[in-house]
């Protein structure tokens, strides 16, 4: 007997399992995913496994141990008809996907604690991610916690972009994203810096560095913000062995913080959502 094959996810705590069955209820469940509180689910008897378990003894017990720190677990029975949108053809998922743009939404690391799934053929995989720690629920959101209608928006939007020009936005995004997670504040902030410049340049935009972001900016239509020069500076400061910024510490950590938003609000916006649909607070600090 072939075991059946499944797709299997335990989600970081990064918000409340309530959030998640919400989800569920609205969309993942269409999608034909499934929603489980950690407290109500057996390994030992999950879809997949049962009286069928195949995997090595250090993997179950890992697993075990892992769901004690998950917020829920979000698994497929049977093979999910629909590729990635983010990274299609890297064997990645619809889940792995709402985790990107969640990423991208929140301005914290959303992902995986574990990821395991089965093929038609029996063979089994399972991985571990590395865990962050930071909490997503002291983060300013994009926009309102009923999010779904942005992110079917943005997987519409994404196939028909200029693969190059979001390659390069979401690459340099969860580069800046880690040095964030791993507390390097001035290379974050110059990450950030670089996920406009690199797009700029890639589209042909002409002029200084900064007049190029702010073109790129202006085709998207964005204010402009006067802050870029200060951010500019501090981009210098991680890259250039020259006179530094001499930013105060308070107005460093204000323009921190305004890069990492304007730089969320530029990749969300080109990936469908509109400029008016940002939360008055989120658009209040990429306006530094």
């Amino acid at each position: 007997m072939v075991a059946e094959p499944f797709v299997r996810y335990l989600v970081y705590r990064s918000i409340s399992i309530s959030w998640w069955e919400r989800l569920a209820t609205s969309y993942l469940n269409n999608k034909g995913w499934r929603v489980i509180r950690p407290e109500d689910f057996s390994y030992d008897s999950s879809y997949g496994v049962g009286s069928n378990i195949s995997q090595a003894p250090i993997a179950i017990s890992t697993f075990k141990y892992l769901l004690s720190n998950a917020s829920a677990v979000v698994e497929y029975h049977g093979h999910p008809t629909e590729d990635s949108v983010f990274e299609p053809g890297h064997d990645r998922t619809l889940i792995d996907d709402l985790l990107r743009f969640m990423s991208l939404y929140t301005g914290t690391y959303w992902q995986y604690l574990w990821k395991e799934h089965r093929d038609e053929s029996g063979q089994w995989k399972g991985f571990r991610a590395a865990q962050m720690t930071y909490d997503g629920n002291n983060t300013i959101w994009a926009g309102p916690r009923d999010l779904t209608p942005f992110f079917e928006r943005a997987l519409e939007a994404i196939p028909a972009l200029d693969e190059t020009q979001f390659q390069l936005a979401t690459k340099w995004f969860f580069s800046a994203l880690r040095e964030f997670e791993g507390c390097r504040p001035l290379v974050e902030a110059a990450f950030n810096w670089v996920i406009l410049e690199s797009q700029a340049n890639y589209l042909g935009f002409k002029g200084t560095k900064k007049q190029r972001v702010e073109k790129l900016l202006d085709r998207q239509r964005f204010p402009r913000v006067s802050g870029l020069e200060d951010t500019y500076r501090l981009r210098n400061d991680a890259f250039h062995d020259g006179q530094l910024s001499n930013l105060s510490e308070a107005r460093a950590q204000e323009v921190r913080n305004g890069i990492r938003a304007l730089a969320r609000a530029q990749i969300l916006n080109l990936i469908g959502m509109r400029i008016s649909e940002f939360d008055k607070e989120f658009v209040g600090q990429y306006e530094f």
